[in-house]
């Protein structure tokens, strides 16, 4: 379990209760049906069944009831962020982010966390474009950027970047 006091606790607590995108935006599914199958299939939220429709608020008081907050960093978020990124990859976005600087988008090309998306819409698509429907942003790289995908550069980090580096890497790196 990661040791936090009660100060760090309700602060992180805070964090994830007001988060924009949903846990942090480390799950794989974009969309709330699949996101709760993803928490469902790590073993969590039993009691859901099959099409429930819950609020993201509800799902987030019923995940801090079920994990505590603790549980939630170190089984959920942690977790998938290790999955997500390799240990050199985080050592590189810490050192960045040190220096108050974001990587290039070219760097997040070639360690295949971001590729471009092409945004359509039905017309193009007549078109013959339809090998660039696109729904969502499903690449890695949006954990820790937000990126300006119409001119295609890395515009700056996201507030999760800022906790994990600042947060929670410290805590997970003190329970080892």
């Amino acid at each position: 379990m990661l040791e936090m006091n009660k100060e760090t606790k309700e602060k992180m607590r805070r964090y994830f209760i007001n988060s924009d995108p949903f846990l942090w935006n480390v799950l794989k599914n974009r969309n709330k049906k699949g996101r709760l199958s993803e928490l469902k299939e790590m073993g969590f939220l039993k009691n859901y069944s099959e099409g429930s429709n819950f609020t993201y608020g509800k799902i987030n008081q019923d995940l801090l009831v079920e994990l505590g907050i603790e549980g939630i960093l170190k089984r959920i978020v942690i977790k998938r962020v290790k999955d997500l990124f390799k240990s050199d990859i985080l050592q590189y976005f810490r050192r960045c982010w040190e220096q108050g600087q974001t990587p290039t988008l070219d760097y997040l090309k070639r360690q295949r966390l971001y590729r471009k998306h092409h945004l359509t819409n039905d017309a193009t698509l007549e078109e013959g474009w339809a090998k660039f429907r696109v729904s969502g942003y499903k690449e890695p790289a949006f954990v820790f950027f937000q990126i300006d995908t119409r001119y295609d550069f890395v515009e700056r980090w996201t507030v999760f970047a800022g906790l994990w580096f600042e947060e929670i890497e410290p805590l997970f790196d003190s329970a080892k």
